[in-house]
């Protein structure tokens, strides 16, 4: 990855999600294009997810939790490609993604993207990038419940924690 993240090219598309141009990192941020990223959970062989802490220089949310993994589709990149990417860049994981949804995500009028979410299942301990992610462990859905009350979380986790469960609920392990 650059060392300068602000002129990643990204497609702009279309709430259909179709692609419709292309803008940097810093202007579909600026001027509220919609673009494509990516989410995904990293299970353990036993149903676990892992919870993760970003670092304080992340530019989005510093320091604050997530109960997924992810970034931004780069420009002519499917969003299995960019899946694959992240959690090799992210977690060293290098396991088959198995979709399990889409949403849009609309925070704001700058913060708008098409999401898809997917799940992998870890064969080895994650290998956390130390420039994105400061600490994280796999947690049962209980244990995970109690952390939320304790620490932030991404304001998109409810809605994950949502999809999270429904996914569990027609996966058991």
């Amino acid at each position: 990855m650059a060392n300068n993240t602000s002129y990643e090219l990204f497609d702009i598309v279309s709430e259909e999600d179709e692609v419709i141009g292309q803008a940097t990192r810093k202007e579909v941020h600026t001027k509220g294009y919609i673009h494509r990223s990516v989410f995904f959970y990293l299970f353990d062989k036993q149903g676990r997810v892992f919870v993760n802490q970003r670092t304080a220089n992340k530019e989005f949310y510093p320091e604050y939790w997530s109960i997924v993994f992810g970034g931004h589709v780069h420009a002519g990149e499917s969003y299995e490609d960019a899946v694959l990417r992240e959690a090799k860049e992210e977690a060293g994981i290098e396991e088959k993604p198995i979709f399990i949804t889409s949403f849009k995500k609309r925070f704001d009028k700058n913060d708008k993207e098409n999401v898809k979410v997917y799940g992998l299942v870890a064969n080895h301990e994650p290998k956390l990038n130390p420039n994105e992610l400061k600490q994280g462990w796999f947690m049962l859905l209980k244990e995970l419940e109690q952390k939320l009350k304790e620490e932030k979380f991404l304001p998109e986790t409810p809605g994950l924690i949502q999809i999270l469960r429904n996914y569990k609920s027609r996966n058991k392990p």
